[in-house]
């Protein structure tokens, strides 16, 4: 059973484990395409605690964390955030749990933070996520010529975004 809760310390080493899966970073771009440490891990952690722009949860499958995802960037004047998501277990992916998992952020982003647009950065080759996101709303605002360099070489983004049309 899929569960979702708040991002905490214990995950460090999952987080630790994910980042550092070439499988699961392939498309994070070169920043991530060597890896992280333990360290770096920590600080980051460090100064996500104290950011008050971020909201970041673990996905488990019932115990067993099995991914990431989470909103930052959240600007609270024009009601928008970016998103992110990472399926960190690689057996757990293409089961719909990416799905399961973008349906509650984004009902939580609407709802719970009163945000008018969560948008995302993708890139245009990552076609598992780009059809992902269409599947739970999120609309092509544009796309950004070789926004992404990874292995060396150059990847278009597509921008998407998806709208809270019940607010008032």
């Amino acid at each position: 059973m899929i569960k979702i809760r708040k991002h905490q310390r214990e995950d460090i080493p999952y987080r630790l484990k994910w980042l550092n899966n070439p499988k699961v970073n392939e498309f994070l771009g070169d920043d991530h395409a060597n890896g992280t440490t333990l360290a770096k891990q920590k600080k980051w952690f460090d100064i996500y605690e104290k950011s008050k722009n971020k909201k970041f949860f673990t996905i488990c499958d019932n115990k067993k964390p099995i991914g990431m995802f989470g909103l930052y960037n959240i600007d609270k004047t024009l009601n928008s955030s970016d998103l992110f998501i990472a399926i960190g277990d690689y057996e757990y992916r293409g089961k719909g749990i990416g799905k399961i998992a973008m349906k509650w952020l984004i009902d939580y982003g609407f709802k719970k933070l009163k945000l008018h647009k969560i948008k995302l950065g993708v890139a245009e080759d990552n076609l598992s996520a780009v059809n992902l996101y269409k599947s739970v709303g999120f609309e092509i605002e544009g796309i950004l010529k070789d926004e992404y360099l990874i292995k060396g070489v150059y990847h278009n983004d597509i921008a998407m975004a998806i709208f809270n049309n019940d607010q008032n």
